[in-house]
């Protein structure tokens, strides 16, 4: 896999087309991006995200710029003067790595375990309560055990004996358990997007000091919903894909906006 990005060289000029979002990073620049966000202040991490997709190598500072080595081949570099004017140009098309990422990404393999599908599909219900918990837990937190634990959840380790034994003696690293954390951040940014009624946002006063949720008020407020207040649906409710459980809450979540709409204008 290429650490850096593909280029064109002609009549002097060399061109690089940079990825554009977050879905174009291969799992090498994904792997950097990440190790370089965690590590680095914003404008920082771009530029040394900049130098390592492009293999651009900068000597030194001059009056008009800054002079800078590429490798065109394995026996001819060449020398360019790149100005701040223009690496300011470069860096603002990075600046899709300081905003949320609306379609979830991840890195593949984290650990010696392996990813689950990147949407989450096949996740179970009750699994996604686990997994928002620990998400919730560690915003209010910081407490890292929070993040390792949503690690455990959406990275399983293989079936075969070595690979296991292999992932024993391996931890996620700080980078890696950020990663986590930011996946399934956008995962809730695309779900709040295909469910609009259920994703609702908090209203709160702006004068307010952020309180910790009650997330297990939420959570047996969202099993009942499902199972309509028969216990004895809980655990089907759990062990639905949490796709389905969301669909049916947000239909339930429009039924109730639909109804509360009627109620409210038929008092006019």
């Amino acid at each position: 896999m290429k650490k850096t990005i593909p280029h064109t060289f002609g009549d002097r000029i060399l061109d690089f087309r940079f990825p554009t979002s977050w879905r174009q990073l291969n799992q090498e620049q994904l792997r950097y991006v990440f190790l370089a966000i965690t590590l680095f202040p914003p404008a920082k991490a771009k530029t040394y995200i900049f130098i390592r997709f492009t293999g651009i190598r900068i000597k030194k500072k001059l009056k008009q710029g800054w002079l800078c080595t590429y490798r065109i081949s394995w026996r001819k570099r060449l020398r360019l003067v790149i100005h701040d004017w223009q690496i300011c140009s470069f860096l603002r098309q990075l600046d899709y790595i300081s905003a949320p990422n609306s379609y979830p990404v991840r890195l593949d393999r984290i650990a010696g375990r392996y990813a689950i599908d990147a949407l989450v599909h096949g996740l179970s219900f009750e699994e996604y309560l686990c997994c928002e918990n620990h998400y919730q837990g560690y915003l209010f937190s910081q407490d890292v055990s929070h993040l390792k634990v949503l690690y455990s959840f959406l990275y399983k380790k293989k079936s075969d004996i070595t690979a296991a034994f292999k992932s024993f003696f391996l931890h996620p690293k700080e980078y890696e358990l950020l990663s986590v954390f930011l996946w399934w951040g956008s995962i809730k940014l695309y779900f709040s997007s295909l469910f609009p009624h259920f994703f609702q946002p908090l209203q709160r006063n702006v004068e307010e000091e952020p309180t910790v949720p009650d997330l297990m008020g939420v959570m047996n407020a969202q099993i009942r919903a499902l199972t309509g207040g028969d216990v004895t649906k809980e655990k089907e409710v759990l062990q639905m894909d949490c796709w389905r459980a969301l669909t049916e809450l947000d239909a339930k979540a429009h039924d109730i906006q639909l109804l509360k709409s009627k109620q409210k204008n038929g008092y006019k």
